[in-house]
Parts: C-alpha cells; structure tokens; sequence
C-alpha cells in the first residue's frame, strides 16, 4: 500500500472542515462544524472565517450559520464535469473481481431496456450466452430488479407491460413485492431464472442528483461456494457505495417507503 504523501496540514483541516459542512448537510452552527470536524471551536472558526473570505462559504448575518457558496458550487460543477462514471466504475468493479474472483458486470439502462455495457470476468471466468449489449429482464434478472425498483416508474411501464405478457408462462411476479424487497434490501438476487445454474446479485448506483445511473451485478457459476455469497453481497454493496460517493451521490439510508 501507497503511504501518505507529505503535505501542508493547515489544508488538509480545512478540507475536513469543509467536508464536515457538506456531511451535515445543512447550514450549521459553528459549534456543529467543530464537533464534526473534531477542532475546537476557536479552530474551526478560523478556518471558517478564511473560506467565508474567499467565497467557499457564507454566514448567515441573521442566524450566524455558515453553508457552502459560490465557490464551492465552482469547484463542485467542474469536478463532476470531469467525471468518468464508468472509469470510477470500473476501477471499484475491478478490486472486487480481485476480492472475490467473481464476474463483475455493469449495466446502464437504455432503449433496449437493461443493457450489459461493461464485463469484467473473475476466476474461473463464467461461460454464458451474456456479453456486452445484451439485454436483460426486468423481473427475471438481478440487474434489471435493481432498475424495477429504483427507475422512475414511467420509465419502465411499456418494457415491464410488454415483458410480462411474454412471460406469463413462468406465473404471475409480483411486481410490487419485488420492487419492496429490493428497495428494502438495497440488493437484487437471483437464482437459476435466467440461466440455469448461474446465480447473481446486483446493486444500484446513484448520481449527484438522486438518480439511478448504473447497476453493478456479481454472477457466479455453480463452480463458486454458495456460503461465501454472504460475503459477496456485502462486498458489492460496499462497492455499490464507493461508486456513488464518487459521483457525489447519497446512498439510500433505509428503503423507499411504500407507493413510492
């Protein structure tokens, strides 16, 4: 592992100070931002006053509360600007094929409905029809539940009508139920329903604004111990995670409410 580069101190506090405002997630008080960013308050003032001076932040005159400003939303715009959603993707998806020897896919959705975009075989690779530009099913595959439950709704209402009629041999799914236990769950899994023998588990990530952008998926052959899929899914949605807080995004911290 890389040590630490030397560096000036004095920014490094400053970066967490700023870190601690945009972790509250609200204009805070100074002794909030203290607290978070573990100074004294007489520190954290400081540090606070300089970034008011250059535009990073504001205080409130009436309430005293400092909140991020224009500087900020500056250095924010241009750094998502320069984001590679799929270069961030695929350097997390590559350290859990490494972790887990698992196939790692990624999958976007677009006018086919869910579609493999990236494919990173594990060891032993997995043999399958799948490849990059497939598509898959909404209800009968990990990825596509994963956009079931977190795609605007209208999105998906002509691929799921159209999909269920052609599978109405397989009995009726409960489209509700899965949306529910996904958004519960923050994890999709199947069993054997579009391969047999080929289980996998998929996880949604999120852009800055709230929004589904990509779904990584873990697929195993039955070469792979089913007891270490515990460990897997706690692995994917780390990195599930990871991906999301590098696009600036906010995890879910508890499932959709209903009707959602």
């Amino acid at each position: 592992m890389v040590g630490k580069r030397k560096g000036i101190q004095s920014v490094e506090i400053g970066v967490g100070v700023l870190d601690a405002l945009v972790k509250l997630g609200r204009p805070s008080t100074l002794s909030e931002v203290a607290k978070a960013s573990d100074l004294s308050a007489s520190q954290a003032h400081r540090y606070l006053a300089s970034f008011v001076n250059t535009g990073f932040l504001r205080q409130d005159p009436a309430t005293a509360l400092y909140d991020l400003h224009a500087g900020a939303l500056r250095l924010g715009l241009a750094a998502m600007a320069r984001l590679d959603v799929f270069e961030e993707a695929s350097q997390v998806a590559q350290e859990v094929v490494a972790a887990t020897g698992r196939t790692i896919l990624l999958a976007i959705w677009s006018d086919l409905g869910p579609t493999i975009v990236r494919w990173y075989p594990g060891s032993p690779p997995v043999y399958t029809t799948l490849a990059i530009g497939s598509r898959l099913s909404l209800t009968m595959s990990a990825t596509g539940r994963v956009f079931l439950a977190f795609l605007n709704e209208t999105y998906v209402s002509d691929f799921l009508q159209r999909e269920l009629v052609l599978e109405r041999t397989n009995g009726p799914v409960d489209i509700d139920a899965l949306r529910q236990q996904v958004r519960r769950d923050l994890i999709a899994a199947v069993d054997g329903t579009i391969i047999p023998g080929l289980r996998a588990y998929a996880v949604p990530i999120f852009n800055v604004q709230g929004q589904l952008v990509l779904v990584m998926s873990a697929i195993a052959s039955q070469s792979f111990a089913v007891d270490a899929d515990a460990a897997v899914k706690q692995r994917l949605i780390a990195a599930g995670q990871e991906v999301t807080h590098r696009l600036g995004g906010r995890w879910p911290e508890m499932h959709w409410p209903e009707g959602r």
